[in-house]
């Protein structure tokens, strides 16, 4: 499984580059991506840049470009929540845009006009993943699930911390979560926001911002990394999918694992002569090829995939 890791500033994705294995580099679009492993995982990393747009054209070439299987968008907020303090985390549930505002059309706050879905669902499977990595990290953080709130607005006033609140119900609030989080809904691509509270956005920002975004990367860094490593080919069952960017059968393929659960490992044979070698080992020369314990199964075929699964039961 490859994955697109997101930040929109150089203090947001720093750590991660410097614990990244393997790397190359690859400029789309004005944005520098990195290719390379992290505890032991195919990652893409990048640094988006500030604001909705810059989001949302970083995540469509993540998808495109590089074929990424999940995106998880990390780094820091401003809470929203009474509850919450510098420090606390936030792993989203929904994602919504604030800032998108036709009521005056007789639409409801944050709705985008005609559209069917316009409040985006965070893969259930990632939330719990980021919960139990974030409750890893030490009892000292408080780690919670909620609606994240994005908008092309760098909110440092009370009152309108306390409308938001009131109107979304949301956690927390930052300016990229929602574009990320509705690509990722119309591609099909499985996403979860991973929020560290860096201040109050309460008036005292400016301060706060500064003084505090290097503690919260730090924790955002941790539970992603915790993140990948319990997905890493020794955590789990040893599935191992080999595939190539576009191919609608890989696609399915691992949607069907994604839903049930089981983590694999994605292999592009249009990245490696290695890959296709060993594709070409089990006597198939396209994909996708579905691989456990030695045992494959060539194409999208419910089935029989579903009886190569079952014998990880055994």
């Amino acid at each position: 499984m490859r994955t697109g890791i997101i930040g929109a500033m150089d203090e947001e994705i720093v750590l991660f580059l410097e614990a990244m294995e393997e790397t190359k580099k690859t400029v789309k679009a004005g944005i520098t991506y990195y290719q390379g492993k992290l505890e032991s995982r195919e990652v893409v990393l990048c640094k988006s840049g500030v604001g909705k747009v810059n989001a949302g054209v970083c995540t469509q070439i993540l998808i495109d470009r590089f074929g990424v299987d999940q995106v998880i968008f990390t780094g820091v907020a401003g809470a929203v929540h009474p509850d919450l303090e510098i420090g606390d985390i936030v792993i989203s549930t929904t994602c919504l845009q604030h800032d998108v505002d036709a009521t005056a059309l007789g639409f409801q706050p944050g709705e985008i006009p005609y559209a069917k879905i316009w409040e985006w669902q965070a893969d259930p499977r990632l939330i719990e993943l980021a919960m139990k990595s974030g409750e890893a990290i030490g009892d000292d953080v408080n780690i919670v699930k909620g609606k994240v709130l994005s908008g092309d607005q760098f909110i440092a006033d009370r009152d309108k911390v306390r409308r938001l609140y009131e109107r979304f119900d949301a956690y927390c609030t930052e300016m990229e979560g929602a574009a990320a989080a509705q690509v990722c809904t119309m591609n099909d691509v499985p996403f979860v926001i991973v929020r560290s509270m860096s201040d109050k956005a309460d008036g005292s920002a400016d301060v706060n911002f500064a003084e505090f975004t290097k503690l919260a990367s730090r924790r955002s860094f941790e539970i992603v990394s915790s993140m990948l490593k319990h997905e890493s080919p020794a955590a789990g069952a040893g599935v191992i999918v080999y595939s190539t960017a576009g191919c609608i059968e890989c696609d399915m393929v691992k949607k069907l694992l994604t839903e049930q659960g089981i983590p694999f490992e994605v292999r592009d044979v249009m990245t490696s002569q290695q890959y296709r070698d060993e594709v070409e080992k089990f006597g198939f020369l396209g994909v996708p090829v579905t691989v456990v314990g030695g045992k494959a199964v060539k194409g999208f075929q419910p089935e029989e995939l579903q009886a190569l699964l079952d014998g990880l039961k055994k």
